[in-house]
């Protein structure tokens, strides 16, 4: 099973992101929004970051948690390849990303990505797995 694939919209870009827990999907959509970034395969997890979110649901925990590390990417120039979640209910995030600093002579940026955006924002558990979309605006 692939955890993401991109999605293509008219004027913006998503991700769908896959798991068999909501954890996995969760750390899915993380790797499939620094996908957008740059190449995964050129980031080191070489240190850790914590993060902790509190949402209302579940849909808006993920918009949380996106937004929390595209906050640490834009304001720290962090780049982030492994991520390890935890949830407690649907409102409630303690997580661990690893990754590095960006580092210019390595790492090719792809897309510049804004925001994560709440447009056609979905969480749901399927017969098969967990799926999360997600568009971001760029």
């Amino acid at each position: 099973m692939q955890p993401f694939r991109i999605l293509e919209h008219t004027a913006d870009v998503g991700f769908e992101a896959f798991g068999a827990t909501r954890e996995e999907t969760f750390a899915n959509a993380a790797r499939a929004l620094f996908f957008l970034i740059t190449d995964l395969e050129s980031i080191e997890p070489r240190k850790r970051v914590v993060v902790m979110e509190k949402s209302s649901d579940a849909a808006s925990l993920l918009v949380d948690w996106l937004s929390q590390l595209l906050y640490l990417h834009d304001g720290e120039g962090w780049l982030f390849s492994d991520f390890r979640v935890g949830l407690e209910g649907d409102t409630e995030l303690v997580a661990e990303a690893r990754g590095e600093k960006l580092d210019p002579a390595r790492h090719q940026m792809k897309l510049l990505v804004k925001a994560i955006t709440y447009h056609q924002l979905a969480f749901e558990q399927t017969p098969e797995r967990w799926r999360a979309q997600v568009y971001v605006d760029i």
